[in-house]
């Protein structure tokens, strides 16, 4: 027997028609790993029996409903399997170049390859919390948490399905590609880091008859929080800027052609003087449904 090294497992997603089952058709996508990145956990749902044995020894447990987490940790690029995970995330899908954040579920499968024969296959997974961050001078990274209903191993993967690598004209993002930051209708400000994290949390439906859910339920509003963090400078007026009153926030990952508008509609909050290596600002914007745009998040394709 070989051992298995942790850089040779390879990891693909395929989007499903039927929540919880394994497609047999449609895309692959290949998962770019970052190095020490992990991969989806197996929770047996243990039930501790609280029965006393003789001797006051205990009765041990039995496994129960099982489910599924883990976090996909990317380096931001712009590719079809982080639009899918971005859908899943924000329960919305792309209607022409624009996605914007509602009901509209999707699922995905997931297989960790460790050879030839030997695969996990997890299913019946949807994104729970997506966070993108950007530094100045630094790699933006994406990371996708997610929840699933079940875990399986397997010898073979049946079906056929599309090869969907990462397109070899596809590059990493870093900070000086996150462009047209606006702010209160400014685009003016000196912005040294953003993160913009979406959350839904997903409850396990679990039944009888079953040990593991039959689905994943949405439990609460979604949220959208962008932190914003700029260097202060003389003559500007903040508290016009940042009203406190719902306005429009948006951000630019890439260029036309090839990148995503990411847009917030929501109130900030008043900004405060943070002072590190220099003098700076940060404003957090909670996100708020917005009438007209029909929603509180909206991410769109730069074509």
């Amino acid at each position: 027997m070989a051992f298995t090294s942790s850089t040779d497992v390879k990891e693909t997603v395929l989007p499903e028609t039927v929540f919880g089952q394994l497609p047999t058709t449609g895309p692959r996508y290949d998962l770019p790993r970052k190095s020490g990145g992990s991969l989806p956990v197996k929770d047996g749902g243990n039930v501790d029996s609280d029965t006393i044995m003789p001797g006051r020894n205990a009765n041990g447990s039995r496994r129960g409903n099982q489910s599924v987490s883990g976090t996909f940790e990317l380096n931001a690029i712009t590719a079809p399997v982080v639009d899918m995970f971005i859908a899943s995330a924000a329960s919305g899908k792309f209607v022409g170049n624009v996605l914007k954040a509602g009901t509209e579920e999707s699922s995905f499968s997931h297989i960790s390859q460790f050879g030839a024969n030997d695969y996990k296959v997890s299913t019946g997974c949807m994104v729970t919390n997506f966070t993108l961050n950007a530094t100045a001078a630094e790699a933006v990274t994406m990371s996708f948490e997610y929840a699933g209903v079940k875990q399986v191993a397997a010898t073979a993967i049946t079906g056929t399905h599309t090869a969907t690598p990462i397109d070899n004209a596809a590059y990493e993002y870093l900070g000086h590609e996150v462009l047209n930051v606006t702010a209160g209708g400014s685009t003016a400000l000196k912005y040294t880091s953003l993160t913009l994290t979406v959350g839904q949390a997903r409850n396990p439906r679990n039944v009888l008859s079953s040990n593991s859910p039959v689905g994943l339920a949405a439990s609460g509003t979604r949220s959208a929080v962008l932190s914003l963090t700029i260097y202060r400078e003389s003559g500007v007026d903040y508290d016009a800027l940042f009203t406190g009153e719902k306005q429009e926030f948006s951000v630019d990952l890439g260029i036309t052609g090839y990148g995503r508008k990411f847009t917030v509609f929501g109130q900030a909050s008043v900004p405060e003087d943070v002072t590190e290596d220099d003098m700076m600002l940060t404003i957090n914007v909670t996100g708020a449904y917005d009438v007209d745009a029909e929603t509180a998040l909206m991410i769109e394709k730069l074509v």
